[in-house]
């Protein structure tokens, strides 16, 4: 069994804080650690930007919370909703609403306590702000020093599991006769896709939490070509779609125009598979540039749209849009291919993550 990365974080983080408000003698140390459980988050850049919103958002709150004590030095219930209702108002206000949590709990802690100690108000409101501020502060630096999170690698995955996941419906597709049973993986497929888009925003947001590191640039480079395959995947998921959407009505179109089709599905799947592998094996001549697939893309939407002037309207207007979604995967390629050609003969080098064996904590 794996455990996920965040709940180790979550732990240590938590483990931490208490042994730092037991070292310094605090009586409330089971604030800092739910301040601590509150605050993590996936990314580091993430939980940096939290960090600073939690300063203003807490602070907000304190002093709310101060400023009613003053008013009413025994708050009841009702008192502490109204000044609660307000904090959360201020802090929607300043788009602070990710903050609401750890307020509340500032809010209630600071009006329940303050009437049963010995402290001034101000100085019982300060150590509580501070100790909420020392969880997450806590939290913050677990994530980005202990335990890095490290996308990139996670996103090199993704990108080559949702390639082979594309290829192998496009395949049942184009060269058998699997039928509509071709596409029993593709909501598995688009999944996997939107999984691995949303890792790529974490990987950007490593980069931008990561201003110290040396040899930025080639960092830089990567998550462009990554951006690059990850449009490609994503055009070839858009044709996919368009297919098995439409499948009902292409299943009508004349035997020539059908051999047509599976035999440009063939041609564009091919080009797709050689930009993958020469990037997987770092071989640029893996890739045939004599190929001019914009010239073959448009002579096959040319072919399509002569050799329909006879069909049906309802054929017709399935078979225009798969041809547009098909030139958008051309698009893509050629994209890709221009970027992966230049970075190999300039900077091959820098252009893949070099594998690490994972730990078992960590993210998949």
């Amino acid at each position: 069994m794996r455990f996920g990365a965040r709940t180790i974080k979550t732990g240590i983080s938590v483990a931490l804080v208490l042994l730092i408000a037991e070292a310094f003698q605090f009586e409330q140390i089971v604030v800092p650690a739910l301040a601590a459980s509150l605050a993590l988050l996936p990314s580091v850049y993430q939980t940096g930007v939290r960090l600073l919103e939690e300063l203003k958002g807490n602070l907000i709150g304190a002093l709310l919370a101060v400023f009613s004590l003053m008013l009413t030095p025994n708050p009841t219930p009702i008192a502490i909703g109204v000044v609660i209702i307000i904090a959360i108002s201020i802090l929607l206000f300043l788009n602070l609403e990710s903050t609401t949590r750890t307020v509340i709990l500032t809010t209630i802690l600071i009006m329940e306590g303050a009437s049963q100690s010995d402290m001034p108000v101000w100085m019982f409101a300060g150590e509580r702000y501070l100790l909420i501020m020392m969880g997450i502060t806590v939290a913050l630096l677990v994530n980005a020093l202990l335990f890095p999170p490290r996308y990139e690698r996670k996103l090199e995955d993704e990108i080559t599991t949702v390639f082979q996941m594309a290829v192998r419906i496009a395949r049942l597709f184009s060269e058998t006769e699997g039928g509509r049973s071709s596409f029993e993986s593709l909501e598995e497929t688009k999944k996997k896709h939107r999984g691995s888009k949303a890792t790529y925003d974490f990987f950007e947001e490593e980069i931008k939490a990561n201003r110290w590191l040396e040899k930025k640039t080639p960092i830089y480079r990567r998550a462009v070509l990554k951006s690059k395959m990850i449009d490609t995947n994503s055009a070839a998921i858009h044709v996919l779609d368009k297919l098995y959407g439409d499948y009902l009505t292409l299943e009508h179109l004349p035997p020539q125009l059908e051999d047509e089709l599976m035999r440009h599905m063939r041609h564009l799947l091919r080009r797709h598979e050689r930009l993958f592998s020469a990037y997987e094996l770092e071989n640029e001549h893996i890739i045939d540039r004599e190929e001019d697939l914009i010239h073959e893309n448009f002579d096959f939407a040319k072919l399509m749209i002569e050799k329909m002037r006879d069909e049906e309207e309802d054929l017709i207007l399935t078979v225009v849009p798969l041809v547009a979604t098909m030139t958008d995967w051309v698009k893509a390629m050629n994209e890709l291919e221009r970027y992966l050609i230049t970075e190999m003969k300039k900077h091959g080098d820098n252009l893949k993550v070099e594998p690490r064996k994972k730990w078992f904590f960590e993210d998949r």
